[in-house]
């Protein structure tokens, strides 16, 4: 029993002594990790700070190793140099009646364009009208019509990776001293 003890005492003290030996590289040891002197950041989580940023603009961790953060646009939403503020794709935003914003592939600066179905969210997908982010459109039950975050084009995307889409609710609005019940029915109130 008295070896188990110091068997274990010994066991503590040289891990507790070799353990003081961990070092931590500086940035100029590390430099050769993302191909330079520069830190090369692959995934910048955004943070909402009220008031700190423009409107639909999130607050970004900067490029460099110092903690310099950048307001950036919102994931869907691109940079408008028009008049310095982001705008969603395929909505109305700064442009005229009947235009959305679009940036076309190939291309750095969105621009409007007329939009063919005249109402805002409204976009042509294969030769007709459809609401973006609608859940009966075109995509079928299992995906919802939507914009690409990477290309900014129209795709039909999964239901299960799509932001914001919940519940779907049917369109049928219940009369006046009713409510609506889980099962979508409207039933007087008592």
């Amino acid at each position: 029993m008295k070896c188990l003890y110091v068997s274990i005492i010994f066991f503590a003290c040289n891990y507790v002594i070799w353990g003081q030996d961990l070092v931590f590289p500086v940035d100029e040891e590390a430099s050769h990790v993302s191909g330079g002197n520069k830190t090369v950041i692959t995934e910048r989580i955004p943070v909402s700070i009220p008031n700190e940023c423009p409107k639909n603009m999130l607050l970004y961790p900067g490029d460099g190793i110092k903690s310099a953060w950048v307001c950036d646009c919102r994931s869907r939403f691109v940079y408008f140099p028009m008049n310095d503020s982001c705008h969603e794709v395929y909505r109305q935003g700064p442009c005229p009646v009947y235009q959305y914003v679009v940036l076309p592939e190939g291309e750095a600066v969105p621009r409007c364009e007329t939009n063919p179905c005249f109402i805002d969210g409204a976009v042509p997908f294969n030769g007709t009208c459809h609401l973006l982010g609608s859940a009966d459109g075109p995509c079928g039950s299992d995906a919802v019509l939507g914009v690409n975050e990477t290309t900014f084009q129209l795709e039909c995307i999964s239901k299960e990776i799509v932001p914001f889409v919940i519940i779907d609710t049917p369109n049928k609005i219940c009369p006046p001293g009713s409510r609506r019940s889980t099962l979508g029915e409207c039933k007087k109130l008592k």
